[in-house]
């Protein structure tokens, strides 16, 4: 039977480990090996590793389970390593969040683009590219499976490090396809098949072909033929004459009320720009400042709300209490997929099969008209070989632009994080679009705000970091 080491940076995240892990544990190829836990965070990690060797029992498993504070030693001859981390966990984040409050920048997710967004960047990427320089020491030629926020720039950071470790970047944002493509063409997802199936078996039976292209958070269909006719001018026609879905939805696990929405953004974006974004509405008014402003109440006349960090915290403390309690009624755990790809990609590279999945990586010409090696999100096939993009053309009109010039700020983001330079930070900042809730002339003050609240996160801002 086939061991397997597995390395989890973040491996305290009780909002990613109780879901990836049962699916981990689901793989029936696998009987043992070991899970390698990293994190700062003794009480979450432990109820993990207890949540874990519960696992062992009920799934007739033999993995060790390690708790290991050196990174240097967690990283040695590893097969995979999940990234799941945060550098300053809630305390920085909070910073990230309310410190842009002061300056008229009100976002509902906080953790992809904006000051937010730059500001976590700042924190994580550097951790990002110092981890894949470990691997390409201790592991070469494992696999970095990074579901770390924010994605774009994280996912960029550890690919200008890598050069045997093979970097993929996963988000579950576009698992709302069905929710749409049901009412919208009549392709409703059969009752019981999961969304999986649905996005890449069931619709290509069907004589489905689509595209989908952009930037993390920011993906957007923009080929849809069925049994070769073109389906996007009714897709178009649904959004002019719906302002939403009927039935509100919500993507990834979270469908709590401050997570769910109904469409209601996506369908203004088709109708004004042709094509229907696939992230959840409460990404994408973040990336356009018409969505999101104090016209609007912030998003709230397109049904998306604000997260607070106090609704986070206290999602933290309900998770844990889930993974104890898995720890000690285990034989009331549900055996269900999660729906991330995760575990499909790894359990693809072990066989020595393909699975196709919706990946963020380095652009190599898939998009014809974003800069080459940002990254960006778009479908592939993935084996133990590498992962191969499905080419998808040119990003149309606005949205193209759109894109770049995120993808630009992305790069800014990624150089003023490795080299500690405040002067990158503001331009980053004076560029992004959500910015322009701000004043323009209070950025450097904003930038000098983020930076001294999280000063013990960021070394390289102030003299302790090598710099790139």
């Amino acid at each position: 039977m086939k061991e397997l080491t597995v390395t989890v940076i973040g491996g305290g995240s009780v909002n990613w480990m109780q879901g990836l892990m049962r699916d981990f544990y689901m793989i029936d190829s696998l009987h043992g090996g070991e899970i390698r836990l990293v994190d700062p965070n003794r009480e979450h990690v432990e109820a993990v590793a207890d949540m874990l060797l519960a696992f062992n029992k009920l799934r007739d498993k033999n993995y060790r389970i390690r708790i290991m504070e050196d990174r240097r030693e967690a990283l040695h001859g590893t097969d995979f390593v999940i990234a799941t981390f945060s550098p300053g966990a809630m305390e920085a984040f909070r910073n990230d969040l309310e410190l842009p409050l002061k300056y008229g920048v009100r976002l509902p997710v906080s953790m992809t683009v904006g000051p937010c967004g730059i500001s976590a960047s700042l924190r994580t990427a550097p951790a990002a590219y110092e981890i894949v320089q470990e691997m390409e020491e201790l592991c070469p030629g494992a696999w970095l499976l990074n579901l770390t926020n924010p994605m774009s720039v994280v996912t960029r950071a550890m690919n200008a490090a890598a050069r045997t470790v093979k970097v993929v970047g996963l988000c579950h944002e576009f698992h709302c396809l069905p929710d749409y493509l049901g009412p919208m063409l009549g392709l409703h997802k059969p009752e019981g098949m999961s969304k999986l199936d649905y996005i890449y078996r069931w619709l290509p039976e069907q004589g489905m072909d689509y595209t989908v292209a952009g930037v993390n958070h920011f993906i957007w269909l923009t080929e849809a033929r069925l049994n070769g006719e073109d389906m996007l001018p009714l897709i178009r026609e649904y959004c002019r004459t719906h302002p939403h879905l009927e039935a509100a939805g919500g993507s990834g696990e979270q469908a709590t009320a401050s997570f769910r929405n109904n469409g209601a953004a996506k369908f203004a974006l088709c109708r004004q720009f042709g094509c229907l974004p696939l992230a959840g509405d409460r990404h994408l008014i973040e990336f356009y400042p018409s969505l999101c402003n104090i016209r609007n109440g912030y998003g709230m006349k397109y049904n998306v709300s604000k997260t607070t960090v106090e609704a986070r915290q206290l999602s933290k403390i309900r998770q844990l209490e889930k993974i104890r309690s898995m720890a000690r009624q285990g034989s009331s755990i549900i055996w269900e997929k999660s729906g991330e790809e995760l575990t499909a990609i790894m359990e693809a590279v072990i066989s020595g099969q393909s699975v196709s999945s919706i990946v963020n990586m380095p652009n190599r010409g898939q998009i014809a008209n974003l800069p080459q090696e940002v990254i960006v999100e778009t479908l592939a096939t993935v084996s133990a070989e590498g992962i191969v993009p499905k080419p998808s053309g040119a990003l149309p009109g606005a949205i193209g632009s759109l894109c770049r010039l995120h993808a630009d700020v992305h790069e800014i983001t990624l150089k003023a994080a490795l080299q500690g330079s405040r002067e990158l930070l503001i331009e980053a900042l004076s560029l992004d679009p959500s910015s322009g809730c701000a004043d323009f002339a209070e950025l450097p003050q904003l930038a000098d705000e983020l930076l001294l609240a999280n000063r013990k996160w960021l070394p390289r801002f102030f003299g302790e970091g090598t710099g790139q």
